[in-house]
C-alpha cells in the first residue's frame, strides 16, 4: 500500500511522473503540488513529444521544479517514482 504523506510546515511537496506508450514512444508529464496541509496547489500534465519512459520521468521532475520556482517557494520536497531518476540524483548532487 503507497501512502502519501503531508510535507513539514513552510514546505511544499511536488510528486511528478513521467509516461511513456512504448519505449520509445509518445510520452508525457504530470505531476501536483501540495501545502503542508495536503491541498493542492497546482497540478499539471502535458505531451511531451516523442522519447523514453527515463526521459519523461527528468521531463516531469523538471516541469514540476520549475513551477516551484515560479510560484517562488523556498522550500520543496520532490517525490518522484522512477529510481533511476532517484540514483542520479543521489550521484549528482553535492551534499550539504
Amino acid at each position: 500500500m503507497v501512502e502519501w504523506t503531508k510535507p513539514p510546515d513552510k514546505w511544499v511537496k511536488i510528486n511528478t511522473d513521467g509516461s511513456a506508450l512504448c519505449n520509445p514512444g509518445t510520452i508525457g508529464a504530470g505531476g501536483i503540488i501540495r501545502n503542508p496541509n495536503g491541498e493542492l496547489i497546482l497540478a499539471f500534465s502535458t505531451l511531451l513529444g516523442k522519447g523514453t519512459n527515463n526521459q519523461a520521468e527528468v521531463e516531469a521532475a523538471i516541469l514540476g521544479l520549475s513551477w516551484f520556482a515560479n510560484l517562488r517557494y523556498n522550500n520543496v520536497i520532490l517525490e518522484v517514482d522512477s529510481q533511476v531518476l532517484v540514483d542520479w540524483f543521489k550521484n549528482n548532487t553535492a551534499a550539504p
